[in-house]
């Protein structure tokens, strides 16, 4: 597989550094997802706790960090968490942390999972919960036109964005030519007239681009992928959901090429 290189490169990526907060603190909500935030070791400014199936599981997993819990009835945690399917349990956090782009060229990264532009938090919390699963090694958020990693976000994921490397970066298409530089190639998901993925010849170090809701892939984000590559689908049938697609195309480029992590 041999093909030119921009002239960007490492350089760019660095340029494109994504290890700043979030916008605002996480208000992390939901049984799966306050468990997943204890069992990270990410500091918690507060944790409330009511009635719920799992309230003695959540008491004990904060006693083994020390952290004392705020006992709450059901509307005060409901407008804790702005959402009436808090659980029995809320927890207040620092803003998400990304990491540097840096750690995702780093040789232990085999595979990176490029979201162009998804806006629904809770499509974003599906597809990382899906690369959690599927063992991507990082994923790379741009940091506009995208929502980024919020408590909707993580109610959605289940708690499981705690345990990915996640880079958000100012320059999409820099931090890409950057991957590539580092030896990943890159398979944009298109919806029709690509190579259908079950007939591609995977690369050792994929780096698998999904664009947002309706728009898809951006033109110049399209253009710097080296493949496009389609889900083959029945006659008739449009497009998916863009959080099934990328489980769909995950599990294909990571489990059949052998390259999770």
């Amino acid at each position: 597989m041999a093909r030119g290189r921009t002239t960007s490169g490492r350089a760019g990526a660095r340029r494109d550094r994504g290890a700043g907060a979030a916008d605002a603190s996480l208000r992390v909500y939901g049984a799966n997802a306050v468990l997943e935030l204890l069992a990270s070791g990410q500091p918690i400014s507060r944790l409330s706790i009511g009635r719920g199936p799992r309230e003695s599981e959540l008491r004990e997993a904060a006693a083994r960090r020390g952290i004392v819990v705020e006992t709450v009835d059901g509307g005060g945690l409901e407008r804790l968490a702005g959402s009436p399917h808090h659980q029995g349990v809320v927890a207040e956090a620092p803003p998400f942390r990304y990491v540097d782009i840096e750690r995702l060229l780093a040789p232990d990264c085999g595979s990176v999972l490029i979201l162009d532009g998804i806006q629904d938090p809770r499509n974003l919390g599906a597809v990382l919960r899906t690369a959690r699963a599927a063992g991507v090694g990082g994923v790379v958020l741009p940091q506009d036109r995208s929502v980024g990693v919020t408590g909707v976000v993580v109610a959605s994921a289940a708690g499981l964005v705690f345990g990915l490397r996640i880079a958000r970066v100012p320059n999409l298409v820099r931090a890409m030519e950057g991957l590539r530089e580092a030896g990943f190639w890159l398979l944009g998901l298109v919806p029709r007239d690509g190579t259908p993925l079950d007939r591609l010849d995977l690369p050792s170090r994929p780096g698998l681009v999904i664009g947002g809701e309706g728009g898809g892939l951006r033109p110049l984000v399209r253009r710097t992928c080296d493949f496009a590559v389609s889900i083959p689908m029945a006659a008739g049938v449009e497009s998916l959901n863009v959080s099934v697609a990328a489980g769909i195309a995950l599990y294909e480029v990571l489990l059949r090429g052998g390259t999770r992590g």
